[in-house]
């Protein structure tokens, strides 16, 4: 049961059965992509360090590019009005928790895997996000491995160190954590093993059913379109609905975005673009638009 402060919009939205939405990734650095997001409409960033060059700096720039002292102030609230996460290099299995807990460190209140394929890496990505928990904790699996400092992402999130280390727990495995752990469906092994991974690991908060990677993996190319890779995707939204886990993927027109609503997908990620408009579809088909 929830009992502390909500400082994460995201989660806010999603326990209260609301769509979210992201823009496809955007490159890591601050640029007008940022700043055109930033004053959107978009619940969330999701920052792209996988393919697009991986760097700590530019990272902090991009985070402050986001920040909006007057929206801050106009709102009362701590919670980011457009909540950034961050997609990091390493696959899963690569088992870099240096690149978690840094990227982490930099005050992210969301981290992106790629590739997530077996329950035992699902096991170590959840301990790499999560800090040692207190012994009166009711909440210690998967234990936590995230080494500590205080040096920026409790000053980010606007927080001593002792209210960050409380709230920056991951979501839902901790009701009262602030973090989302979201890890990306992409290849079959993956989508066969997702029952598994979802009923044994605690930590997850959104499932990514990725098209693109899935095509490829399967022999495909790029025809993401093909039938196999989108019975594939709703096979992953399917197993996240049975355990209540919000599941994500793109929408690249206004009619895909209204589709993947009605099939049930709780996130959904439309291109960038100065007149949004498969965002602007999605709201107004959910009633969303901010006053």
């Amino acid at each position: 049961m929830q009992t502390s402060i909500r400082y994460n919009k995201i989660i806010e939205l999603l326990e209260n059965d609301q769509i979210v939405f992201a823009p496809a990734l955007v490159s890591n650095g601050p640029s007008d992509d940022v700043t055109y997001i930033a004053d959107s409409e978009y619940d969330m960033i999701m920052i792209e360090m996988e393919h697009d060059g991986f760097s700590f700096e530019s990272l902090k720039a991009t985070l402050n590019t986001l920040l909006n002292r007057r929206r801050i102030f106009e709102n009362k609230t701590l919670q980011p009005d457009v909540v950034p996460f961050v997609r990091i290099p390493p696959n899963a299995n690569e088992k870099n928790q240096w690149i978690i807990k840094q990227t982490l460190d930099t005050g992210v209140y969301g981290i992106i895997i790629p590739h997530l394929t077996t329950v035992q890496d699902a096991i170590e990505v959840v301990s790499a996000c999560r800090y040692p928990q207190l012994r009166t904790s009711l909440y210690t699996e998967p234990a936590g491995q995230r080494g500590w400092s205080n040096k920026y992402a409790p000053r980010y999130w606007g927080l001593t160190p002792e209210e960050y280390y409380d709230a920056c727990d991951l979501w839902p495995l901790n009701p009262n954590g602030n973090l989302i752990l979201m890890a990306i469906i992409e290849d079959q092994e993956g989508v066969d093993n997702l029952r598994d991974i979802l009923s044994s690991v605690q930590g997850i908060g959104i499932i990514w059913a990725g098209p693109g990677d899935m095509a490829v993996s399967m022999g495909l190319g790029t025809d993401s379109a093909h039938p196999e890779v989108q019975q594939n995707l709703l096979r992953i939204l399917e197993t996240c609905k049975e355990f209540g886990v919000a599941c994500a993927t793109a929408a690249n027109t206004p009619d895909q975005v209204l589709l993947r609503i009605e099939q049930g997908f709780k996130v959904i990620i439309t291109p960038v673009s100065k007149s949004y408009p498969g965002l602007t579809a999605g709201l107004d088909y959910t009633q969303r638009h901010k006053s």
